[in-house]
């Protein structure tokens, strides 16, 4: 499964219906998005806790979800609301990966009330790094059909020395905005040893995910390891990359 990283960025705006369409469009068979709060506890789309007009920074943490959809009305931004995701989500047999940008248990439990609502249980997955999950792991117990993952920035250490708490996958991988994460990544983990961590989760109950892999060469790496499910920016290239190939 191609996850898409953001929605197809490449060509719209991230975080928006536009880029999910073409992700889908272009294969993509999963979504990761990022959702954190408003100043009045409202969940919305958004990777960074900014909109940028006329050059000005305006955080989203420290406005009002009327006061964004005001500023956002009158300077062409868009900015996706909880509901209107879910309504998206709906139309859809895509699966979604709602990557949270904060650990307050308001947001978990925002989302997790969307889920029931609407019986996404299956569709929809709550993500992020590993310390911004914590709460999101306890409400599992509340929501017993509620599918957590986990980025593990430290796999080693998470696999070997400090295992992480149950939850539905894990995502082994680096992120191309961290310099040296993949360098680091790689020197730390070969090919085999990523089978065996792959091995060592799938065993203690985790599927096994990889992201964002944005090379051929990473994807190669994830593959020969059994991890076919990837977050990437690359979108199209990625579906052709895991494409059956045809003898001649």
């Amino acid at each position: 499964m191609v996850i898409a990283h953001r929605g197809y960025g490449k060509f719209y705006k991230e975080n928006t219906i536009s880029a999910f369409e073409a992700a889908i469009n272009a294969g993509a068979k999963g979504i990761e998005c990022d959702v954190r709060l408003t100043a009045d506890d409202q969940a919305v789309v958004h990777h960074n806790n900014a909109l940028i007009v006329d050059n000005k920074k305006i955080k989203i943490s420290k406005n009002s979800i009327s006061q964004l959809k005001d500023i956002c009305r009158y300077s062409g931004h868009e900015l996706l609301v909880l509901d209107d995701l879910f309504e998206y989500v709906e139309q859809k047999q895509t699966r979604f990966f709602l990557d949270l940008k904060s650990s307050s248990p308001t947001l978990v439990e925002s989302i997790a009330k969307k889920i029931k609502e609407k019986n996404l249980w299956s569709q929809v997955h709550v993500t992020g790094f590993s310390f911004l999950v914590k709460n999101a792991i306890r409400a599992q117990s509340q929501h017993p059909k509620l599918q957590v993952g986990q980025f593990l920035h430290l796999p080693v250490y998470y696999a070997y020395i400090r295992r992480p708490k149950k939850s539905y996958c894990v995502f082994l991988g680096w992120l191309d905005s961290i310099p040296g994460s993949q360098t680091l990544f790689r020197a730390l983990i070969s090919a085999e040893r990523l089978i065996k961590l792959k091995a060592f989760f799938e065993k203690n109950g985790f599927n096994v995910m990889g992201g964002v892999i944005n090379s051929d060469a990473g994807l190669e790496l994830f593959k020969k390891a059994g991890i076919t499910d990837i977050v990437t920016d690359r979108i199209t290239e990625t579906v052709n990359y895991f494409k059956p190939k045809t003898q001649s």
